[in-house]
């Protein structure tokens, strides 16, 4: 089971959903690899990778935004766009008939 979340500010409010989901959601909380985003108006793009230690889907918008605004007190605030991608993998199910596959 694998879930990837992508996010992108240049999709309009409303319109459609910012963030995409690929996959089923996790229903417990697993360890989440992520990849945020960022381009300044000069068109230099900052890409930083993280781990966000075991959460929610639901809790994984908060901690990713708190890293955003960190990396955009290191830029001076000023960016044209910015984006992230999360994705988790579960674990393997016990007790599953016919074994590991």
């Amino acid at each position: 089971m694998s879930c990837t979340i992508t996010y992108i500010t240049n999709a309009q409010p409303g319109q459609d959903d910012r963030a995409h989901k690929r996959g089923r959601i996790p229903r417990k909380p697993v360890q989440w690899q992520a990849s945020v985003w960022m381009i300044a108006p000069g068109g230099e793009k900052t890409t930083h990778s993280i781990t966000v230690p075991a959460c929610t889907a639901q809790d994984l918008i908060p901690a990713i935004g708190d890293r955003i605004d960190a990396l955009a007190r290191e830029n001076g605030q000023i960016c044209v766009q910015f984006g992230w991608t999360a994705s988790a993998h579960g674990g393997m199910k016990k007790n599953r008939k016919g074994g590991k596959r």
